[in-house]
């Protein structure tokens, strides 16, 4: 036996003293919905006993979502309810927070030519059901909205899925603390924490010694 095959024979034994991997090995002290600390050290929630590719809908209620507005030629932004979203569930618009209640309810004027039939100089809500807000013309801004959001995950070839933080979902924001996959609820502050997270080799499923 060379030096090289040597050593990957003595990788190979410190792997397996490191890490083992039992056929119910997916679960953590009987739970099939746990977090891990990562190898970069953040964390993560694992979705144990699922099928090899099965996509998982994971949704986030206290998550907020933006979009981009643009105010018209006359400086309005004309917000409306979508198929998916509410305008009842608006929040703010430029960071600033609206209040529906309080606003007015008035006539949209028409914008011709960059100037408004009647002047607007406050925002203001319409009998339509329309929120306007009055910024400077053409000009894009974010508005962000209640509601929640879901992201899909999808399960190894081990049969688990990993929930990791994105630039979109950070799960260290309070308002994400709080989940459900497929109606059920959960709270990642709440979830038992495994430590180390699983690894998922060429189908080979491999826990930490420790659990």
């Amino acid at each position: 036996m060379n030096i090289k095959q040597r050593a990957a024979r003595l990788g190979l034994i410190g792997l397996a003293v490191a890490m083992a991997a039992p056929a119910f090995a997916q679960t953590y002290s009987g739970n099939n919905v746990y977090k891990v600390t990562r190898s970069n050290g953040s964390e993560a929630v694992i979705l144990a006993n699922r099928s090899p590719g099965e996509r998982i809908s994971v949704t986030f209620p206290g998550a907020v979502s933006s979009r981009r507005v643009t105010a018209n030629p006359c400086g309005l932004i004309v917000l409306r309810s979508t198929s998916t979203v509410p305008i009842s569930n608006l929040l703010s618009v430029d960071g600033a927070a609206i209040d529906q209640t309080s606003l007015p309810t008035q006539l949209l004027p028409r914008c011709v030519d960059g100037t408004l039939e009647e002047a607007r100089s406050n925002d203001f809500k319409t009998g339509a059901g329309e929120v306007v807000i009055v910024k400077s013309p053409n000009t894009v801004y974010e508005a962000s909205f209640s509601g929640g959001r879901s992201r899909n995950v999808t399960a190894n070839a081990c049969g688990f899925a990993s929930i990791t933080s994105t630039s979109t979902y950070d799960l260290t924001r309070p308002e994400l603390d709080a989940f459900e996959v497929m109606g059920s609820p959960y709270q990642i502050s709440t979830l038992p924490a495994a430590g180390l997270e699983p690894v998922c080799r060429t189908g080979s499923l491999y826990v930490p010694a420790a659990w």
